[in-house]
């Protein structure tokens, strides 16, 4: 039988005529504004003399056919991803608005050890199924996403980098949301005041860090190693309710906490194993709150909590909106946008005697 011979790609066309993949790929989709003529011709020749024919997937991208498809970008960790509170609202009310507009979702869990090969792969789709991506879990340093913006595919973030503006985003104004719980808490005489927190390079920690941090130079507040606490990567539910207990029982405790979702059950547990009484002890703001988060030992309903409300739904819903519009009209300015927190007042907090 006769070797059926080597298929031609885009790598092959690229080396040929001495220009990048991006610009071969420019070339395909008719993107020629800032294309030297010269170069053209370099391209249609390798083409012509490599026989070069572009895929169904290059050719969808040239005729802007939608595939009425988008991909939500994830952390790797699915056992975390699925365990959390978070990517559940996230995952309902996308999947809802996509199906309002007649889009499908797929969910791509990224692997951060191998950026070639994951960006090789999110192109792929991106010139074969979907229309555009939504990323989540962005770290400080992490400027993957940006690639996208060289080959032209829409996208938006989920979270804002602290100190950097040049990509698109959505995000809850986590900085903010700290700084208003702290001014509260320092209004009712707390200068002692904690927080428990995960132990990840999240742009979301990074913010809150950041606020916290300006804080407690503005209110000359005493930050000891003991008031922070991070949690072991990959904690388990005992990792985290040692790391709470550890944090009640060091011998000048702070007369307040900031709290996420995450933590509050087995810090409520850890407080009542411990006869420690809340708020006439210690008290508490839950931070990234959910009203639909059941709890076990507790004293107080999800109402009775001194909260700052999650975003996460309303700040998923305007990143689809927003991804739909870069899609639709791929030449229009993007606006970039911060969602306000709300601090609600409750019984888990009291004014220090």
């Amino acid at each position: 039988m006769k070797n059926k011979a080597k298929k031609t790609k885009i790598s092959d066309v690229a080396s040929y005529a001495g220009v990048s993949q991006t610009t071969v790929s420019n070339y395909i989709n008719e993107k020629y504004e800032k294309m030297a003529e010269e170069t053209k011709q370099k391209i249609q020749q390798a083409i012509d003399i490599l026989e070069y024919v572009p895929s169904l997937s290059a050719r969808r991208l040239s005729a802007k056919v939608k595939s009425k498809t988008i991909c939500l970008i994830i952390p790797r960790n699915l056992a975390y991803v699925f365990d959390s509170i978070y990517f559940s609202t996230v995952f309902s009310v996308v999947g809802k608005a996509a199906e309002e507009a007649g889009y499908s979702v797929l969910i791509y869990s990224r692997n951060r050890k191998d950026n070639g090969k994951q960006m090789e792969y999110l192109l792929g789709l991106a010139q074969s199924l979907v229309d555009g991506f939504i990323i989540f879990d962005l770290l400080q340093d992490d400027f993957y996403f940006k690639e996208f913006e060289n080959y032209n595919i829409p996208y938006v973030c989920v979270g804002k980098i602290a100190d950097y503006e040049d990509y698109h985003y959505v995000a809850s104004d986590h900085g903010k949301g700290i700084i208003d719980a702290m001014e509260y808490l320092i209004s009712l005489g707390h200068k002692k005041i904690g927080a428990i927190e995960d132990n990840k390079a999240s742009v979301v920690e990074m913010v809150r860090k950041q606020a916290r941090d300006t804080m407690i130079e503005k209110y000359n507040l005493p930050s000891k190693e003991g008031y922070f606490r991070k949690l072991p990567e990959k904690s388990t539910a005992d990792d985290i309710y040692q790391c709470c207990e550890k944090f009640l029982k060091q011998e000048e405790r702070p007369t307040a906490v900031l709290l996420t979702s995450t933590f509050r059950h087995s810090f409520i547990r850890a407080a009542k194993d411990n006869g420690i009484r809340i708020p006439d002890d210690i008290s508490v703001v839950a931070i990234e709150y959910y009203d639909d988060y059941e709890i076990g030992y507790i004293e107080f309903t999800n109402q009775d909590y001194t909260r700052i409300e999650s975003k996460a739904g309303e700040v998923s819903r305007i990143a689809f909106k927003k991804l739909l519009e870069l899609i639709d009209h791929p030449d229009e300015e993007f606006e970039s946008c911060l969602t306000p927190l709300k601090l609600t007042e409750g019984k888990t907090t009291k004014k220090l005697q």
